[in-house]
């Protein structure tokens, strides 16, 4: 006897087929990005005569690898517990934002936010994170 999926199964596959998608853009603009990045970045090291420590490409790599960290294109397929990378919770951020319209303006503030510190020099790295309060107020 065969067995029908839930519903909510058929859901769960579609979500995670679409946050996979928005990943995989995240990592081919990120590499679209660094392959210029990289080359500059290496060719001013050897100009600058920094190339027994290519400190600037070095910079640049690891700038690539906490990207790939954050973006984590690999863990859509765990649970909600396990998966805790920053882009699984942005892309949570905007499912609840399209359940309930209602919470847009505080979503959209909290989502620039989040978007202000990892752009900022030195990214979340640099300084300790702040707890924020039901205000709004970092």
């Amino acid at each position: 006897m065969a067995t029908t999926p839930r519903p909510s199964s058929r859901l769960r596959i579609v979500r995670d087929v679409l946050v996979f998608q928005v990943k995989c853009a995240f990592e081919a603009l990120l590499d679209l990005t660094l392959i210029p990045v990289s080359l500059v970045a290496a060719g001013l090291d050897l100009v600058l005569g920094n190339w027994r420590r290519p400190r600037i490409f070095h910079a640049v790599l690891r700038f690539g690898e906490r990207c790939e960290r954050r973006i984590d294109l690999w863990g859509v397929g765990r649970d909600a517990e396990v998966a805790d990378a920053e882009v699984d919770a942005v892309m949570r951020s905007v499912e609840t934002l399209m359940r309930s319209p209602g919470t847009g303006p505080q979503k959209v503030r909290e989502l620039r936010r989040w978007a202000a510190t990892k752009l900022a020099p030195g990214g979340d790295e640099a300084q300790p994170r702040a707890k924020t309060g039901d205000d709004g107020a970092s």
